[in-house]
């Protein structure tokens, strides 16, 4: 497990510019979630002609957004603190 200190500007950069393939999520160590996030991408690239892309792209979006609350607290637990 990579111990280096992250850095909470870097993980919001990552986040706006590379979110919905989980850039940020990889940064911070999620390997799993950091997964999801291109899969749903995919997906919703994908199922788009069929007119239900925007149902995966509507989640990722909502997961990047929801990330962008909460990266502080996601930084400071991959850096080993308690929140």
């Amino acid at each position: 497990m990579d111990r280096t200190p992250k850095n909470l500007i870097l993980a919001y950069v990552l986040c706006v510019a590379l979110g919905l393939v989980g850039a940020h999520r990889f940064y911070l160590g999620h390997r799993a979630l950091g997964v999801v996030y291109p899969v749903l991408t995919v997906a919703g690239l994908a199922s788009a002609p069929w007119g239900i892309g925007f149902v995966f792209g509507g989640i990722v979006i909502l997961l990047c957004l929801l990330d962008l609350v909460r990266l502080p607290g996601l930084v400071r637990r991959a850096d080993g603190g308690l929140n």
